[in-house]
């Protein structure tokens, strides 16, 4: 690892995006912007004699919108996630989501044009190019559930106040939430030790991933207790949002179910993902057989909710930020040159905002501006193990959508299932580095038992995440009150956990905490495709080695070009087939035997 801190743990540098939030350059990309898109007004009156030039420049023109667009849009979206409370980056973001809503009620009769074409028509307008080619045949898939014009232009104007509002609001009520944490009736200190020290989320979680049982029981009761003394405000938000989905998707559009939205938006047959959850439901045994042994490992008599993150080691050391980023860095590189450089180019231009600050939004991602500019990462990083896991998920998701841009705007970035394979992908590469690396046998199980806690959190706890959010659709849409979906949740961990994990009341609230079933319905489902899928296309590198890699790469470099089926079919899977998916947990299985 490195002898000198080459990478600090900083805000990020977002000048590659915008320079600032106003003056001369952020003016005048929104006047080129409005330029371009009253240009492309324009063709609303050529579309009758359209021809296929008219077609291609009328491509290159939205694909010149879109990345006009994206730049203040992911500007304002990652200035916010950097302070949560500052009011002048809620007006910024609010103004930003504003315009994209303008730009897409302006485009809108292109797209409504293009579903309207009979069969023959579009045919004789579809350009060479694969990637409008892809672009323009997802778009008529869309058709069946369009609206006219005016309707989907309110709708467009309603979602600026309507859902995406409702999900600022519970992200601005949770971040400014903090957390007295009492141990044996006393509360833990700041630093000095004499006053009440107020937790973050960010540091909640690493008492929960810490070695004292006691402060893991504390830190989950303090987290619930918080979320439940806001039940109702935060119960009611989640059933607007809910009522929100379903007036539109199913009401308006007559999709046929809440989660048949997004598999149309992922391109996945709906046949994919029940035969997913379907196999996840019938493998809780595998995860229920390792908390078991984990209790026994823990010395416990029966695991506990509170317990399941916990490290087997006394006390999990703490990394250094610029030894994890170098860790990581390293294992891509040992994979494949290319794919490590693509990883150490976000860090090098100072892409990563890694600080864990009060105000700053939880957790971590990966966002994607452009082709043309290397992602941003947002990380907490608190030096723990799991936190350079980490980095290595976000840092796979930033070398995927790199692979892929040399595709369209309108076409580079992967299905959301789909992005989840490259950052996986280097999670399971840090694995192996991390066993590898040991030579303590004892290590390497407590190794083994984090790998299968992470497994844990992306397959079975994500699965069940959705199949919570299928009933509480279905319920809200028979108007459950927040208590039933107390209810179903609680139900839902019954399920999860059998006999093997005792799971307190007060986990009936736990629900209210998870972000993505408020702001981005049934993308949760994404993380048990995304990872099962990863362990079957590792399992193919760990026996083919070398000759793996380019097999690999050519399914990153696809991003959203292809069908997902498409993609995947060229190394031999079906992802339909139920008896793909069970091979992702025979994998799994066979881990908690060798504990």
């Amino acid at each position: 690892m490195s002898e000198t801190v080459r990478f600090k743990q900083k805000r990020w540098d977002l000048s590659d995006v915008l320079p600032t939030s106003s003056g001369p350059e952020f003016d005048a990309t929104l006047k080129e912007l409005y330029s371009d898109v009253d240009q492309f007004e324009l063709l609303r009156e050529k579309l009758n004699s359209f021809s296929k030039d008219d077609m291609v420049k009328a491509l290159q023109l939205y694909e010149r919108i879109e990345r006009l667009t994206s730049r203040p849009v992911c500007y304002a979206s990652l200035r916010l996630s950097e302070d949560t409370q500052a009011q002048e980056s809620r007006v910024l973001e609010n103004k930003m989501g504003e315009l994209k809503s303008d730009v897409t009620n302006k485009m809108l009769f292109f797209r409504l044009w293009w579903m309207s074409l009979d069969e023959s028509r579009a045919q004789e307008l579809m350009p060479e190019n694969g990637d409008w080619k892809r672009f323009l045949t997802q778009l008529r898939k869309d058709k069946p559930y369009m609206l006219d014009e005016n309707v989907e232009q309110a709708i467009a104007i309603k979602d600026g106040t309507g859902m995406s509002a409702w999900t600022n609001f519970y992200s601005q009520l949770t971040n400014k939430f903090t957390y007295v944490v009492r141990v044996d009736g006393q509360t833990l200190k700041d630093e000095g030790g004499s006053r009440t020290r107020r937790f973050t989320r960010g540091d909640l979680i690493s008492l929960i991933m810490g070695v004292d049982p006691k402060e893991r029981e504390a830190a989950y009761r303090s987290l619930l207790r918080t979320y439940a003394e806001h039940g109702d405000e935060l119960g009611e938000i989640y059933r607007t949002i809910v009522r929100d989905w379903r007036n539109e998707h199913i009401n308006l559009r007559h999709h046929k179910s809440p989660i048949a939205v997004m598999n149309v938006v992922n391109d996945i047959p709906d046949e994919a993902i029940d035969a997913l959850l379907s196999v996840c439901r019938e493998n809780t045994s595998v995860f229920q057989d390792f908390f078991r042994k984990k209790a026994g490992l823990l010395g416990m008599s029966k695991m506990s909710r509170y317990h399941i993150y916990a490290p087997l080691q006394p006390k999990d050391r703490t990394i250094p930020y610029s030894d994890a980023v170098e860790f990581v860095l390293d294992a891509f590189d040992s994979f494949d040159r290319g794919f490590g450089k693509l990883a150490r180019r976000v860090f090098e231009q100072d892409h990563v905002d890694a600080e864990i600050r009060q105000g700053k939004e939880f957790g971590a991602f990966c966002s994607n501006v452009a082709p043309d500019i290397v992602p941003y990462l947002q990380l907490n990083y608190a030096g723990k193990t799991l936190d350079v896991v980490t980095i290595g998920h976000e840092s796979g998701h930033a070398v995927h959508t790199q692979m892929a841009s040399r595709h369209s705007p309108l076409t580079y970035l992967p299905s959301i299932p789909m992005a989840e394979t490259a950052s996986v992908f280097g999670e399971m590469l840090l694995f192996d580095r991390m066993v590898e690396q040991e030579r303590d046998p004892q290590v390497k199980r407590d190794l083994l038992v984090a790998e299968l806690g992470n497994l844990y959190g992306t397959i079975q706890r994500q699965a069940y995440f959705t199949l919570f959010e299928i009933d509480a659709h279905d319920s809200i849409g028979k108007h459950a009150t927040v208590d039933k979906l107390c209810e179903l949740w609680s139900s839902n961990l019954k399920e999860q956990f059998g006999s093997a994990v005792t799971v307190p009341r007060e986990f009936e609230w736990e629900w209210t905490t998870i972000p993505h079933i408020y702001g981005a319905p049934f993308y949760c489902y994404s993380y048990p495709f995304g990872t099962l899928l990863t362990l079957a296309l590792y399992d193919q590198y760990r026996n083919e080695g070398r000759s793996f890699v380019p097999k690999y790469l050519e399914i990153l470099s696809a991003g959203g070009s292809e069908s997902p089926a498409r993609t995947l079919g060229r190394v031999g899977i079906d992802i339909k087939d139920p008896r793909f998916w069970q091979n992702g947990f025979n994998v799994i299985r066979d881990m908690v035997h060798k504990l």
